[in-house]
């Protein structure tokens, strides 16, 4: 059975290259995996492919109506599946349907049965349409949910919209068991002080931390994973801990809390203080007679 697998984020924050990062330390551990790239840019499976971007199964439903669904899979790093599902549109009632017409070819064409990946990783991004994708994915079996953010406040806000919209989704359905927050592109303490404080507050937990590193760039520009082509590299040491945590949260599946978005008050409030502290580290104040 295929264990299916859901990474949200905002636009910007390194997502693809993470979660092909993921897969191409899972499939260099033996498993069997296959990326699903869910953004209207479709470049989530670039680097697997040397840097080239695959044909897109929108534009094939624009061109021929129906086809094999199987047929659009390209083979990556290791026999990576990848697949680019493409831009349905601006959010309107013609990309929901064109979103559930792809997906209803995904089930109809047995797609996970056929090519038997041991897992498939779902990279959606976070501000385009991703409420109409979460439910035929959730309908598909998916069993974890994870968003991805870097320090950034505009990233930590993009969250905490992910967050509710998944609470109003779960209102209605069985949701999907969340995994946890993943810090991307770390570069002090502090930047990870402040997403694990984020995470307390929207009663979630963080999992692993990957940290900014040129040695990412370099990879890319070469069109490759850090996996492919920095495999000694103490950055790919990151990936394959997180895949691992990964690998072992989908055994387990232990029901952890749903996140609880914080409302837009309570995100200012919460910004506000760590801007405070931010402002006291800078200027070298003593509060309370001990040093910062």
């Amino acid at each position: 059975m295929t264990e299916q697998i859901v990474f949200y984020g905002k636009g910007g924050v390194g997502k693809s290259t993470l979660i092909s990062n993921i897969s191409a330390a899972m499939v260099e551990a033996g498993f069997k995996v296959m990326q699903v790239g869910c953004d209207p840019k479709a470049d989530s499976c670039s680097i697997l492919n040397g840097g080239f971007p695959i044909p897109t199964v929108s534009d094939r439903l624009r061109k021929n109506g129906s086809f094999r669904i199987a047929d659009e899979i390209h083979q990556g790093f290791k026999g990576i599946n990848c697949i680019e599902l493409g831009d349905p549109g601006n959010g309107d009632s013609g990309a929901f349907l064109e979103i559930q017409k792809i997906f209803d070819l995904i089930e109809q064409g047995r797609l996970f049965e056929e090519t038997k990946p041991d897992y498939a990783l779902y990279d959606v991004s976070g501000e385009h349409s991703f409420a109409e994708y979460h439910e035929p994915i959730r309908q598909l079996g998916a069993r974890l949910v994870y968003v991805v953010t870097t320090a950034d406040f505009m990233s930590l806000s993009a969250a905490n919209t992910i967050y509710a919209t998944l609470e109003r989704l779960g209102e209605s359905q069985v949701p999907i068991p969340f995994g946890g927050l993943i810090p991307n592109g770390i570069s002090n303490s502090f930047e990870e002080s402040l997403i694990s404080d984020f995470a307390k507050h929207t009663r979630t937990n963080t999992l692993g931390r990957v940290p900014r590193s040129l040695v990412v760039r370099q990879c890319e520009l070469y069109g490759k994973t850090v996996i492919e082509a920095a495999p000694l590299s103490n950055q790919s040491y990151y990936y394959r801990r997180l895949a691992n945590q990964i690998v072992d949260q989908s055994n387990s599946l232990k029901i952890k809390n749903q996140p609880q978005a914080l409302t837009g008050d309570g995100l200012r409030s919460w910004a506000r203080e760590w801007a405070d502290r931010l402002y006291v580290m800078e200027n070298g104040l003593v509060t309370d007679g001990a040093a910062i």
